[in-house]
């Protein structure tokens, strides 16, 4: 089975043909527990400054101070070939960042890494997310902030291909993860709840009484929703199983 690449990378504008990359990353990852295997992360020197577009520049928040220490395209397209060749590509909108990759490749006649022809596209699970109104786009921060994942490092190449790897793990992956199922028809309660009980069966927790003590004592208001949690875990299976007996009766 083919490992799994997660990438993204942040552009002077949107057109493949005409503006550049200026920052690319990779995550390689075991298809089966995610754990990454290896990285890249990289700024680029846009070689045609006067091409980019001020608002894709202040998204990614491009500044000469910041890409001082920018590397060339070519070397960035060998050490990202490195790491993602043999991968199964995935992302969010992910069709756009390998469109421009590809392009560079062309462009530098740099060798293609062999990667398989499906792509993962986190994109896609949202759609029924909007469809049914949980959701009202299908943003990768939308997304993020359905599942609790988290959106630190947002708009930088390796903190996009992060959060896309946390919505897949949430949603495909078969430990620790709901199916997309369970989110739809939620109230915004209600996706709290199922939230905390799938960050919670992420963690590895399975068991009862989830107090804690550190140094400073109890964390209160954790602890009170938790067993809150518990309750009604308890309180859902003792629903079941009086209406189990019911339809025996």
């Amino acid at each position: 089975m083919r490992d799994i690449a997660f990438i993204d990378i942040e552009t002077t504008g949107l057109e493949a043909d005409y503006h550049e990359i200026v920052e690319i990353a990779a995550l390689r990852a075991d298809p089966s527990t995610l754990d990454i295997k290896g990285e890249m992360n990289a700024r680029i020197h846009p070689e045609h400054p006067e091409r980019c577009d001020p608002e894709a520049m202040q998204v990614n928040r491009y500044s000469a101070e910041h890409w001082k220490d920018a590397w060339d395209l070519r070397e960035s397209l060998s050490k990202l070939t490195r790491v993602i060749n043999g991968c199964i590509l995935a992302g969010h909108n992910v069709h756009f960042d390998w469109s421009f990759l590809l392009a560079a490749y062309r462009r530098l006649e740099v060798v293609q890494p062999d990667v398989d022809y499906h792509l993962l596209d986190t994109a896609s699970f949202a759609w029924p997310l909007v469809i049914a109104g949980v959701i009202d786009k299908p943003t990768l921060r939308s997304l993020c902030d359905l599942l609790g994942v988290s959106n630190d490092g947002a708009h930088t190449a390796r903190g996009d291909a992060l959060r896309a790897m946390g919505v897949y793990r949430r949603i495909a992956s078969p430990a620790g993860s709901a199916p997309l199922a369970q989110w739809i028809g939620l109230q915004a309660d209600e996706r709290t709840i199922v939230n905390t009980i799938v960050a919670r069966l992420h963690e590895g927790r399975g068991e009862y009484g989830p107090w804690r003590i550190g140094e400073d004592g109890r964390r209160y208001p954790r602890e009170a929703f938790y067993e809150v949690i518990d309750a009604l875990n308890y309180c859902a299976a003792q629903l079941v199983r009086l209406g189990e007996q019911e339809m025996r009766s």
